[in-house]
């Protein structure tokens, strides 16, 4: 009897491999897509209990701990069902239907409650499950205490910014308010019954790859220009906000261009928006952005985070020895500050600094005349303290600075090449070439 030939036996592994890499993942996908069901009904069932119980409790006590209505409702928890973790947010919130008229022109503007459940859970088959239900009181509304709090977010555009997450914080009244929301599409969101207090109501707004926008006490700044809202019984108070995506921005120190930009490390500059907080006890303005930066070792540094606005660079030069000179943006094209940074986007900036006195040291081949990279140039005056030694980079120079008008030893060494030394009068912005000749 005929046998299988080797070319047969192979072809049918391959095949069977095929179909049972078929039957595995068919059974994989089947299998997901049953636990997928399975953790989506448990959370849709964790919702629908928890509406329930809410439901089952009076009108007067369906609030959040902390927030508004307050209520003995835990805001978040967690809770374990087939060995997984869900998390349940539970927010409650008035809402003033537009049938009767909206506030200010609504009397009484807390016409239902909205209660939403949001179950979500993580792991491979993450997910979540949101229900809302509104519930209204029995009979005729009633009027509750406090007033309106309307909060609006716009982006640098004016336009409304949907989903920006508003912290609501007060520690001023009994109890303690400390409640998060969302803005709705027009980034919009309206507080019913808030409860009367004087600058006591604490805004955060924010959101993902967002800047920030806030209010603030006078803890923070003397005089601040957006302070915390205050809320008064039946009246109405809107505040607004602006965020937008937050933008990046690269730095480079170097020298001059007839130097041919050398890198200067490690240096120290302010960068100061335009937009003010406030203004401390002498008057004088408080930025929202003030921060002191130093660039690396490759004179450079990428600041992100960064919102929109009009900054301006500052040099020390007590603290540097340099003078701001100019700035490039991008490199090579001048530019006057401030600089504006748009939303969203990445700019690259070279600060060009200057020194009194600063040497430029090139080395190269003696016969090719090429550019060395990694020659140690040492250059020192002991009688001053000053000794320094520095590589040279790709294009074969090291550059020294600040430095005071002196005349000063330079020794260069390079593997391969005999050592070089000489004296250089350092007096302003002086350049030297040294040539190595090879051992």
């Amino acid at each position: 009897m005929k046998g299988f030939s080797l070319i047969e036996t192979l072809v049918g592994i391959f095949l069977f491999v095929i179909v049972s890499a078929g039957i595995f993942g068919a059974f994989q996908l089947a299998m997901r897509v049953v636990g997928q069901i399975r953790v989506d009904t448990t959370a849709i069932t964790i919702a629908t209990q928890r509406i329930e119980q809410i439901r089952n409790l009076s009108y007067q006590d369906v609030g959040t701990i902390g927030g508004i209505p307050a209520g003995h409702i835990p805001p978040q928890e967690t809770i374990i069902r087939n060995r997984i973790e869900y998390t349940i947010k539970t927010t409650i919130i008035y809402i003033d239907d537009p049938f009767d008229g909206l506030a200010p022109d609504d009397d009484i503007p807390n016409d239902y409650k909205r209660v939403e459940i949001k179950v979500s859970w993580t792991g491979f088959l993450k997910g979540e499950q949101v229900l809302v239900t509104n519930i209204a009181p029995r009979g005729k509304e009633a009027e509750v205490a406090g007033g309106v709090l309307a909060i609006s977010v716009i982006d640098a555009e004016g336009k409304g910014v949907a989903g920006a997450n508003i912290h609501i914080l007060n520690t001023k009244v009994s109890p303690i308010i400390d409640v998060n929301h969302l803005t709705n599409l027009e980034g919009k969101f309206i507080l019913v019954g808030a409860p009367e207090s004087d600058e006591g109501y604490q805004v955060i707004i924010s959101k993902t790859n967002y800047s920030t926008d806030k209010t603030y006490g006078t803890d923070e700044v003397d005089d601040p220009s957006k302070p915390h809202a205050s809320v008064w019984e039946g009246d109405f108070t809107e505040i607004s906000f602006s965020i937008d995506k937050v933008s990046s921005l690269r730095i480079e120190t170097r020298g001059l261009k007839e130097l041919g930009y050398p890198l200067i490390p490690n240096i120290s500059f302010d960068l100061k928006g335009a937009k003010i907080i406030g203004y401390d006890v002498d008057g004088e303005p408080v930025y929202k952005y003030f921060q002191t930066h130093t660039t690396d070792a490759l004179a450079e540094i990428t600041i992100t985070d960064l919102e929109w606005d009009s900054y301006r660079f500052y040099i020390d030069k007590a603290l540097t020895g340099f003078d701001l000179i100019g700035i490039e943006s991008p490199p090579g094209t001048e530019i006057t500050q401030p600089i504006d940074i748009l939303p969203g986007a990445h700019q690259e900036v070279r600060l060009i600094l200057g020194a009194e006195n600063s040497l430029l040291v090139t080395v190269q081949d003696s016969l090719s005349q090429k550019p060395i990279f990694g020659a140690a140039v040492r250059l020192y005056n002991l009688t001053l303290g000053y000794d320094e030694t520095k590589p040279t980079d790709k294009k074969g120079q090291a550059f020294f600075a600040p430095l005071e008008q002196a005349v000063y030893n330079l020794e260069v060494q390079a593997t391969g090449y005999q050592t070089a030394t000489t004296i250089v009068n350092v007096a302003g912005a002086i350049t030297k070439t040294i040539e190595l000749i090879v051992l």
